[in-house]
């Protein structure tokens, strides 16, 4: 469980608030690249949050003077974020192109809230 009296809003703007900006200009991006309105595939960003959480766990894994017993916890959260980011690649094969609603369920919705939440247990669980 996470003490939550010793998380400050500092953190949580730097570790969460900043890496979701980025994403939402990297959707804005591909809708300038694209030429075209807004579609839901630009929404879709399950798949750069897991990869992003994963990124994270590999630095805090290679880091020199990391605690002996982060070691064990980036590895368990790498095995975690690599399984979850296999389920995000599933439902995108299962769910892109298919209906409007399941693609907001578990594409839009679904995947995003994993993406988050990995993101979320890399700052306040692994990382500290």
């Amino acid at each position: 469980m996470v003490n939550t009296e010793n998380i400050n809003l500092s953190l949580l703007f730097n570790a969460l608030l900043i890496p979701l900006v980025v994403i939402f200009i990297g959707s804005i991006a591909k809708k300038l690249a694209r030429g075209s309105g807004w579609q839901r595939q630009d929404f879709f960003w399950g798949i750069e949050l897991t990869l992003s959480s994963i990124s994270g766990g590999l630095t805090l894994l290679f880091e020199s003077n990391i605690d002996p017993n982060n070691y064990r916890n980036a590895g368990i959260f790498l095995l975690l974020s690599f399984i979850l980011f296999v389920l995000i690649l599933s439902f995108h094969q299962d769910y892109q192109n298919t209906t409007p609603k399941k693609e907001y369920l578990w594409l839009i919705g679904f995947s995003n809230i994993i993406g988050i939440g990995l993101m979320t247990m890399f700052v306040f669980a692994v990382k500290r």
